[in-house]
């Protein structure tokens, strides 16, 4: 009788299969599987400008302040803004000079009320369409008010 003869078993075929494998997947690896960059941080709800309307950010300027909630004082031509929200802020520019920032409470020198603008600007130098203090003030005369009474 004779000794059953055991041989190893053939490697061959378990070879191939690696190398397929590894051929398939390496390109995978060199070129992944995700987005070119990874994605930044979420915007933040309080960004600024990052809840205006689409039709606000496609225009050339922002829209013009709102009269109503702006009070002009003839006697002490003092005009009292209301609050921007954000990082927005308040410019006056008088005729013959250059805008500057102003505080919410500011005195008009004496100049024509046609002629000196006032507006507001948001970060990025993003301008709003001016309105004159004349503006402000037909628009503050319409109003009549019971405080204090």
């Amino acid at each position: 009788m004779t000794a059953p003869r055991y041989t190893r078993p053939n490697t061959r075929p378990l070879r191939r299969t690696c190398a397929r494998v590894a051929l398939f997947l390496l390109p995978i690896g060199f070129l992944g599987c995700g987005t070119a960059t990874p994605p930044g941080p979420p915007p933040s709800p309080h960004a600024l400008g990052a809840n205006d309307p689409a039709w606000i950010v496609n225009r050339g300027s922002l829209p013009p302040p709102d009269t109503d909630r702006i009070n002009y004082d003839e006697r002490t031509r003092t005009v009292t803004l209301y609050d921007l929200p954000g990082n927005d802020c308040w410019r006056i520019q008088l005729p013959g000079e250059a805008s500057k920032l102003v505080a919410p409470q500011f005195r008009v020198p004496d100049a024509d009320a046609a002629e000196v603008l006032v507006y507001y600007t948001r970060p990025g130098l993003r301008a709003s369409t001016p309105v004159t203090v004349k503006q402000i003030q037909e628009c503050g005369s319409t109003h009549v008010s019971f405080a204090g009474r």
